[in-house]
């Protein structure tokens, strides 16, 4: 049986959040908008038209096309605070050396992803890339997770979902994948989390979980 990794990017295999963020606070900044304390934080796990339908309500006539050349512009500012989470990053890498099937599915645009992917060298050991721009709908629609599933030739239920966010852990799960939730905050009440996820806690080892769910 073939099995196949479809990793979530931000927050998953990169800590991309602090430059979204920067980026995101620089931009409102610059329009004269005025949002509360770690209302970024909110929005984590969200599509970019999301993100800009939240910022929308205090600015009407904010396109999307506008708000996304503001927030990409001050992104690439802070593109090289980018880095890789070891503790998952080093588990793709070693299952590319073994041939794993794998891909990364993001709510993020095209240009963020392809940035991300190459200021931490990930883009060498998983080349298969999901965006939003992919897809019609963002997580937690399966549409992404369906998709890098047909680009690897690997049926969705073989295929072993990794996310921080509970919109991407319903994403995996309404593809119909095996789903592992490992979060970088803990789970309020775990056992009020949607069924058929395993939720692993922040300070776990991923590793061990992951072989158990591929086998």
């Amino acid at each position: 049986m073939r099995r196949a990794i479809l990793w979530d990017m931000d927050g998953t295999l990169i800590d991309s959040e602090p430059a979204h963020a920067a980026a995101f606070d620089e931009a409102v900044v610059e329009m004269g908008l005025s949002f509360p304390p770690n209302f970024h934080d909110q929005l984590l796990g969200r599509s970019s038209a999301e993100v800009h339908k939240a910022v929308a309500e205090q600015a009407p006539d904010l396109t999307y096309e506008d708000w996304m050349a503001r927030k990409w512009a001050h992104f690439v500012g802070h593109a090289r605070q980018v880095h890789r989470r070891d503790s998952v990053a080093n588990i793709a890498v070693t299952k590319a050396a073994e041939g794993l099937p794998m891909a990364v599915v993001s709510n993020s645009t095209a240009d963020e992803v392809a940035l991300a992917m190459e200021v931490t060298g990930l883009d060498r050991i998983i080349p298969v890339t999901v965006s939003r721009a992919d897809v019609k709908e963002g997580k937690p629609s399966p549409e992404g997770y369906l998709l890098a599933a047909r680009r690897l030739s690997v049926p969705p239920a073989d295929c072993l979902v990794v996310e921080d966010s509970l919109v991407g852990a319903q994403a995996g799960l309404n593809a119909g994948m095996r789903v592992l939730y490992h979060p970088q905050l803990p789970a309020a009440d775990p056992a009020a989390l949607p069924a058929g996820l395993r939720y692993l806690s922040p300070d776990a080892d991923p590793a061990p979980v992951i072989e158990e769910m591929l086998a």
